[in-house]
């Protein structure tokens, strides 16, 4: 017999967590665990998707990505949700590039057992009808932050979302930032450095700690207490012992 680690094993992800395995035999047995890598593409946009991932320990981000080649994120999927939940509502393409930005374990599905098994299936139904509405609220947040607040408050919310998934030690270039805030690298550059002369990050090539998280909080927009706020509410929903 296999034993999974806590982290590798289905219930480190919030929605399959929320789900009864017994009244979900297909989905559970054709699970498959995958690591992933950062950087790592996942989708293109307007591609195919071949397999729906619900993040254990890695997070996915999704990506608009203009005519002229600039991106910004759309959001990041953690252990809260799962990537591909275009396919839920219908769609057979992916109109946003997904990539991995925390390297880590993931389980994936093939699409065709994900469509089987949501076929009246209203339990997994509910779940996945509130993580979108977390995720509409999340990514309509995220574009008013873009347009409204400058680089150094999102940087700051940013990391802050992100250290909620993995902690305080970040495996993060300014380039994979940058491409995610939709800005230039000199951009993210500036604004860390800015963050570290306050005493709040430090940083090193592909790494970044922060080293005073409740100042960086208040650095950071009101955005980041709205959309944690989205995340508390959506784990309440989803934890199995109120289910």
């Amino acid at each position: 017999m296999t034993h999974r680690s806590a982290s590798s094993s289905p219930s480190s992800n919030k929605i399959l967590a929320a789900l009864n395995e017994a009244d979900h035999p297909n989905l559970f047995s054709q699970l498959q665990l995958t690591t992933v890598a950062q950087g790592q593409v996942i989708y293109q946009a307007q591609s195919s998707m071949n397999f729906v991932y619900f993040p254990l320990t890695a997070v996915f981000s999704m990506l608009s990505t203009m005519e002229d080649g600039r991106t910004v994120e759309v959001g990041p999927v953690g252990h809260e949700g799962l990537v591909g939940l275009r396919i839920f509502l219908g769609a057979k393409i992916s109109t946003d590039q997904v990539i991995v930005h925390v390297a880590g374990d993931a389980m994936r599905l093939r699409t065709s057992a994900f469509k089987a098994e949501i076929v009246g299936q209203n339990a997994i139904s509910d779940k996945l009808v509130r993580y979108t509405q977390m995720l509409l609220a999340m990514t309509a947040r995220s574009g008013a932050c873009n347009k409204l607040h400058n680089i150094e408050q999102q940087l700051a919310r940013w990391l802050l979302t992100m250290s909620d998934y993995v902690g305080e030690d970040l495996a993060l270039t300014h380039d994979l930032i940058a491409l995610t805030l939709g800005v230039r690298r000199a951009g993210v550059s500036e604004a860390a450095n800015g963050l570290r002369n306050l005493g709040v990050i430090d940083y090193r090539r592909g790494h970044i700690q922060i080293v005073d998280r409740e100042r960086l909080e208040t650095i950071a927009c009101e955005c980041y207490r709205v959309v944690k706020k989205e995340y508390d509410d959506l784990y309440n929903d989803l934890s199995p012992a109120l289910i």
